[in-house]
């Protein structure tokens, strides 16, 4: 069932799905309403990042739904390659934004973010495990470029917080003759090592602990279960692939934003 109706002799067709959604949406803002109240019991000053949270990430969803429906008419993989690197962009600007009291943040992620998440999804393209349609590389793609984003984000934070911490003996390897990538090399494998392991818990806890939303939106979408599930276990893969390959391109990149030329630390010291 559709309903349709002209502004200002503009016809507009919304179905029948569209104002379940409208309605179901509304009432989700009773629990953010419930939300806000707990946080300001609690006096967590988040009120206005939920709020504003909210209402940005909802325009900007509808609009880049409204995009989707664009790029799978026209089934071009030029433009659906450009949306994937916009998404990089995006990623590497959030992250920057996350992280403003660090220099260098999205310097160091976005040629991580982008070799990670676009060389993954080209391997899985050319192997044939997922389709060249945008039905299938958009989604997938924003699910690796955004994991490829949070881990990038934890690696920085980490690598910069050991590097306060550790100024003392970073400046003793380097006075003893190691590189930069030498003296920080247990940091960065630990920073690695912590950064990931919210997605093994994740991968471990699959299917038992929680569906996660790849999975669940297929077989919302009608598609069998258990070829969901196997899907849900590609993209696992492909999210691995690209944070491991995103955080050793980052991870090297953002050194030389520790170090600078003349192997001399740049981060103050934290003080005590």
């Amino acid at each position: 069932m559709q309903f349709s109706f002209d502004i200002f002799g503009i016809p507009i067709t919304i179905s029948e799905q569209l104002i379940q959604g409208l309605q179901a949406y509304a009432m989700a803002m009773v629990l953010l309403v419930v939300l806000i109240f707990i946080t300001r019991w609690q006096g967590l000053d988040v009120t206005d990042k939920l709020l504003i949270g909210t209402l940005r990430g909802t325009i900007q969803i509808v609009i880049v739904a409204s995009v989707l429906l664009a790029i799978f008419d026209i089934k071009n993989i030029l433009l659906i390659y450009a949306m994937l690197v916009f998404m990089c962009l995006s990623a590497a600007y959030t992250a920057r934004n996350n992280l403003d009291e660090i220099d260098g943040v999205a310097t160091a992620a976005l040629p991580g973010i982008l070799v990670g998440g676009l060389l993954v999804m080209t391997l899985t393209i050319v192997m044939g495990i997922i389709p060249p349609i945008g039905e299938y590389i958009i989604p997938m793609g924003g699910m690796v470029i955004g994991n490829c984003m949070s881990l990038c984000s934890l690696l920085i934070e980490r690598m910069h917080s050991d590097a306060q911490k550790q100024r003392g003996l970073l400046e003793t390897a380097l006075a003893l003759g190691a590189t930069p990538y030498e003296a920080s090399e247990t940091s960065i494998r630990d920073a690695m090592s912590s950064s990931i392991i919210p997605m093994l818990n994740r991968y471990a806890a699959l299917g038992i602990v929680s569906i996660p939303g790849l999975m669940s939106g297929m077989i919302i979408g009608g598609q069998d279960p258990i070829y969901s599930a196997l899907y849900q276990v590609i993209i696992f893969v492909m999210i691995f692939l690209g944070q491991v390959i995103a955080a050793e391109m980052t991870s090297r990149l953002f050194l030389k934003q520790i170090f600078n030329e003349r192997m001399q630390i740049t981060v103050a010291a934290r003080s005590s």
